[in-house]
């Protein structure tokens, strides 16, 4: 007949064997948490990488259609000012269309930069500058490159942003604890 009596050998087993559990249980947990973080920041990077080859997209095709817009305005205004009527026409039909899909470039590139960053104000006024007060000439082309400039340091910085890889912070687990 066997003793039914747990004997001291038995419970350390049974303890170490309830032990073992639970760790094992939070390591579950732990590489659980560590995987979905990780996969957050991957989706985030991919979002943000995105953005930023939308932009670097918008600011070519914005410079391009602005720099067309510079040529004909500047074309247009050496029309003499006695031909009124036909600078009148040809702004109307050539100059207008341009002007407006640079419009439509540029307020998308505006929905895109943030507006709390004075990197990004910055490149926004000056790439509004290249056809809203267009200078002459050379200066106008300065202008085009230093807005070029003021973009290539935005999207560098985001770029450098989108690399960092950022440890996890009570924060990010908000909806886990919530408020009661």
């Amino acid at each position: 007949m066997r003793n039914s009596s747990p004997t001291p050998s038995n419970q350390k087993c049974q303890s170490s064997a309830i032990f073992a559990t639970l760790i094992v249980a939070l390591l579950g947990l732990l590489a659980a948490f560590t995987a979905a973080w990780i996969s957050r920041s991957v989706k985030i990077s991919e979002f943000r990488q995105k953005w930023i080859d939308e932009l670097r997209n918008d600011i070519s095709t914005y410079v391009g259609a602005a720099e067309e817009w510079f040529r004909k305005w500047d074309e247009i205004n050496s029309i003499p000012f006695e031909e009124s009527e036909e600078r009148g026409r040809r702004d109307r039909e050539e100059l207008f269309p341009i002007y407006n899909k640079a419009c439509v470039i540029l307020q998308r590139i505006k929905l895109r930069l943030n507006a709390k960053e004075p990197d990004h104000n910055l490149l926004q006024n000056d790439l509004q500058d290249l056809i809203h007060c267009p200078p002459p000439g050379t200066a106008w082309q300065q202008l085009r490159d230093e807005a070029v400039e003021k973009a290539r340091k935005v999207l560098k910085d985001e770029w450098e942003e989108t690399k960092k890889v950022e440890l996890p912070c009570p924060s990010d687990f908000k909806l886990l604890c919530k408020k009661k």
